[in-house]
């Protein structure tokens, strides 16, 4: 016998009737977590994971997993449905639509939002990070190709802060076990890259980011720079910081190093960078369509 007033229950109950009945579509979402007030992200994480599984369980795995800024974005596809897990800092909410409107509405909202003009955040994005790794359903034919590229270095350190603390509290429950991340480079020190990652098996010391700073020959003085930008660990040329995610600083801090570096190394601008290597324990196609840098490719086959 089931509990109805268990939450992972019921959500389990609700999305399958959203997503196996007739009919249904656009109607209003439906609730089926709310977070106690003042929860923090490894709190909300903790909150939704049993919640999650037991809608995989009842309704098998999502066809793409993924995250916006303040929530998850995991879709269920369907040639004619999309049932969607999203919500925010406060909820987790299910909601059914019409596949066709559903993908025609999204590559709408990302072709018009751009982050850092007129007022437009990295929240107004469908989602900042998305991966497919083959699942159940049919993936919409029809996605944004484009790169979002931050105007300023402020923005820029946002939207890598914003996707860091997202896959902090997204990403282990929708891949547990894994590791995400990519490597980066500036067009002005070509050949020179940056490892910007999220581990959760590192415990303790999850979110990181490395440079080799070959070609440098590390005096004093040079290790009293690297210091002062924010590096903290030095292994001959290698220079490395990691942090906990238990700190809520962490992603911020890590943002603001990888982008001093770049600045430091003479990019003058956030589209003079690349993310490329991007990937989620080397399975699936990996999309960080809110990263708020260019990305090589920006969708496509990766290599």
């Amino acid at each position: 016998m089931t509990d109805k007033s268990d939450p992972a229950t019921r959500a389990g109950d609700i999305a399958e009737a959203l997503f196996t009945r007739s009919g249904g579509m656009g109607a209003e979402p439906v609730p089926v977590l709310t977070y106690p007030a003042g929860a923090d992200r490894l709190a909300r994480r903790q909150a939704l994971r049993p919640v999650y599984d037991a809608i995989v369980a009842r309704i098998g795995a999502p066809t793409l997993l993924g995250g916006a800024v303040k929530g998850p974005s995991v879709r269920w596809c369907s040639p004619e449905r999309v049932l969607l897990l999203s919500g925010d800092h406060t909820h987790v909410e299910l909601s059914v639509h019409d596949a066709d409107e559903f993908e025609r509405d999204e590559w709408q909202t990302f072709d018009r939002t751009h982050p850092g003009r007129n007022g437009q955040t990295f929240d107004a994005l469908p989602y900042i990070w998305q991966l497919d790794r083959k699942g159940p359903g049919l993936a919409p034919s029809w996605t944004y190709n484009g790169v979002i590229v931050a105007g300023s270095w402020d923005h820029a350190i946002t939207g890598l802060e914003l996707m860091l603390a997202a896959w902090v509290e997204q990403y282990p429950v929708q891949a547990p076990g894994d590791w995400i991340g990519f490597c980066l480079w500036t067009a002005r020190d070509w050949g020179r890259d940056m490892i910007v990652s999220y581990t959760p098996a590192d415990h303790g010391r999850e979110l990181a980011v490395c440079v080799h700073d070959r070609g440098t020959e590390q005096t004093e003085e040079r290790q009293a720079q690297m210091r002062e930008r924010g590096w903290r660990i030095q292994e001959d040329h290698q220079w490395r910081t990691e942090l906990p995610e238990t700190d809520p600083d962490a992603p911020r801090l890590i943002a603001e190093l990888t982008i001093a570096e770049c600045r430091a190394r003479k990019a003058t601008c956030p589209d003079e960078l690349r993310a490329h290597d991007i990937s989620a324990g080397d399975d699936g196609e990996l999309w960080l369509t809110g990263l708020g840098l260019p990305t090589h490719p920006s969708r496509g086959e990766h290599y």
